[in-house]
């Protein structure tokens, strides 16, 4: 029996999340008769991939808020969705944090944050967890900020992505490859536990300058 994908959490799915597990559940929900597509699963997580995993969970006999389409663990668990081949490479990755997915997302507003809304995309999971490169690319800045903590910069593809509260910065400058452990979950600078935050700007862009943090 192939190795099966873990549940990434019911806030990896959101629009725009990019993953080869998103194709993996697709041609799974095709193989039950739930598949909702006109030309097949792909990467991206859009409307259609909820719409099918809604028909999956009505499958299941799931009802009400139960049957919304956004994948649960018993659901989930009961499709079977193989895991991906190991990242190649060059490759997106699933998650920042491997296994772990958003638990705060992207612009949501409150008074906790500075600008009125959230500027990335938060993964909390257990301190020390690992946190891996999403694209390969370059570490171009690294530091530490009242706010953000102990922080990388990885430069890809034109822009930056900032990984923020680390415990541990393990490669702090080079080139990586998608895939690679470059630090630890942490709760350095404001944070209230451990947790990755996880943000994208254009190369050289300043605060305030992001953008939505797929990859």
């Amino acid at each position: 029996m192939p190795a099966r994908a873990p549940f990434p959490g019911a806030g990896f799915f959101h629009k725009g999340q990019r993953s080869p597990v998103i194709a993996a559940m697709g041609k799974r929900l095709v193989a039950e008769g739930c598949g909702k597509y006109r030309t097949g699963s792909g990467p991206e997580w859009t409307a259609v991939d909820q719409q099918s995993y809604a028909a999956w969970q009505h499958k299941l006999g799931f009802k009400g808020a139960e049957a919304n389409g956004i994948p649960g663990r018993t659901s989930w668990e009961r499709l079977g969705v193989p895991k991906p081949a190991a990242t190649a490479p060059g490759a997106r990755v699933t998650s920042p944090v491997p296994g772990h997915g958003v638990t705060t997302p992207y612009r949501k507003t409150g008074p906790h944050w500075s600008l009125g809304y959230h500027t990335g995309a938060d993964y909390a999971a257990p301190q020390g967890r690992p946190c891996v490169a999403v694209r390969g690319g370059s570490l171009v800045r690294h530091g530490f900020d009242t706010s953000f903590g102990n922080y990388l910069v990885l430069r890809a593809g034109g822009f930056d992505y900032w990984y923020c509260h680390l415990s541990e910065k393990t490669v702090r400058t080079g080139t990586v490859k998608a895939g690679q452990k470059i630090g630890e979950v942490g709760s350095t600078g404001n944070a209230t536990g451990p947790h990755l935050h996880f943000e994208k700007r254009r190369a050289g862009g300043g605060f305030g300058s992001d953008v939505p943090p797929n990859w």
